[in-house]
């Protein structure tokens, strides 16, 4: 038994090294989509508020997703003649569909995008339980502002200290993430890790390229040259899919200067090679991403996962500043909200009768925009509104004169509409009570 037990080979435990090259499934997260990076992307190349403030594009998880596209995207161009920037503006611009009399409804769509986030917030408004009877009105006056009196609104609103130190704000994230990536690449370089070097590196470009892009606007607001100076109020409807109506009052050259508005590029060389320089270098960058990680030590790994990190969290932060920042630099904005309405008239009548002055809706022809139904006693109702909104507020007997509008009204209403008309006459009274003048 000991002869054959001597005769059994000898094992030794003993390591394999391997040196060859491997990919890291983990390296994926630099390049997984981001629904927010194409925003971002978008703003540094618009850089729509400068002068306010530089937008930060940083380094965070997919960030590297929108050069790579546009690359693809110029060498698999189906329409070569659209510059790539111009889709990547078009993709964070929402078409709003409107029913308006603006230019006699030749415009029936508005473009929500970086230029006017200001209305984000008043679009979204929260409804009440009948979201289909609820109006918020908002005046447009001035859809373009000079950067001299945005910077003049900021201001007013925030402190010229409060302004300073959200722009500083956004300038420091946009620092310490190059710091980040410029003390990886050294450690890289120190610690004899060619993979980690590399990969810093390219990322380190790519911020280079975006600093260096921020310092100008790749994509403009294009404004028509010719419109004709008309100041007469003009209104355009938003009805949201998920309930309420959004109404937008305004001149009509305001109106229509916003509808006709669009994205441009004007190509020089200087703009080229930016563009060029930063669609590379992040193109390069994302396919390192996979290529360098598994290969690199690891804490530069944990060092690079770090920077994607701290990179998608302070985007976050810097969305919040520069949207604050936004809309303070607009300025007052005249709005005013319709809520709680059993009937839909009863909403019309208020939105008439008894908002804000500024905001009130005289002139709106709910039948011709296909907003109320064409039936001859909401047109009646109409002429209704008109006259009651006509009436002077100093009049001592105002609301004698209303109820002799009221009573011409019923007895101009055909016998079948009698009850609705009754109705719409009660709702005029029960708004009118909220008045201390007409």
């Amino acid at each position: 038994m000991g002869r054959e037990l001597g005769e059994l080979p000898h094992l030794h435990a003993q390591l394999k090294s391997d040196d060859g090259v491997t990919f890291d499934p983990l390296g994926v997260a630099a390049v997984l989509y981001n629904p927010r990076v194409d925003k971002s992307a978008a703003r540094l190349y618009t850089q729509f508020d400068r002068g306010l403030f530089i937008w930060p594009h940083l380094t965070m998880i997919g960030g590297t997703l929108p050069p790579m596209q546009m690359l693809v995207e110029r060498l698999n161009a189906t329409m070569k003649w659209i510059h790539p920037s111009i889709k990547l503006c078009a993709q964070d611009t929402t078409m709003l569909p409107v029913r308006s009399d603006v230019s006699g409804n030749v415009f029936r769509q508005l473009p929500l995008n970086l230029s006017n986030a200001w209305l984000a917030d008043i679009i979204s408004f929260q409804t009440s339980k009948q979201p289909g009877n609820d109006f918020v009105v908002v005046c447009v006056d001035a859809m373009y502002q000079s950067t001299e009196e945005r910077r003049k609104n900021v201001r007013q609103q925030s402190g010229n200290l409060r302004w300073r130190l959200g722009k500083w704000t956004l300038d420091l994230i946009c620092l310490v993430n190059g710091a980040m990536l410029t003390t990886g690449m050294v450690c890289g370089i120190l610690t004899a890790d060619l993979w980690a070097f590399t990969l810093f590196f390219l990322y380190s470009s790519h911020w280079f390229a975006s600093v260096l892009i921020s310092f100008t606007s790749m994509v403009k607001i294009h404004k028509p040259d010719h419109i004709k100076n008309d100041i007469q109020d003009r209104y355009a409807v938003y009805e949201r899919d998920e309930g309420g109506t959004v109404i937008f009052k305004g001149p009509q050259k305001e109106l229509e200067e916003w509808a006709r508005s669009t994205w441009e590029y004007d190509q020089t060389w200087v703009k080229d090679s930016l563009h060029w320089f930063w669609t590379l270098s992040g193109t390069f960058s994302g396919i390192s991403s996979v290529a360098c990680m598994v290969n690199m030590k690891g804490a530069l790994q944990l060092a690079f996962l770090g920077v994607l990190v701290y990179s998608s969290l302070a985007e976050i932060g810097a969305t919040r500043i520069a949207r604050d920042l936004q809309t303070k630099a607009h300025g007052h904005i005249s709005t005013d909200q319709v809520l709680n309405n059993k009937t839909r008239s009863m909403a019309i009548i208020r939105a008439t009768l008894q908002i804000t002055p500024r905001c009130r809706l005289r002139g709106l022809d709910w039948v011709k925009m296909g907003l109320l139904p064409p039936m001859r006693v909401f047109e009646q109702m109409q002429g209704l509104l008109r006259e009651i909104s006509d009436i002077e507020q100093s009049i001592d007997h105002a609301r004698g004169t209303v109820e002799e509008k009221c009573d011409n009204f019923l007895n101009q209403v055909d016998p079948s509409e009698q009850m609705l008309a009754q109705r719409i006459v009660n709702e005029v009274k029960e708004t009118l009570r909220f008045l201390k003048c007409i």
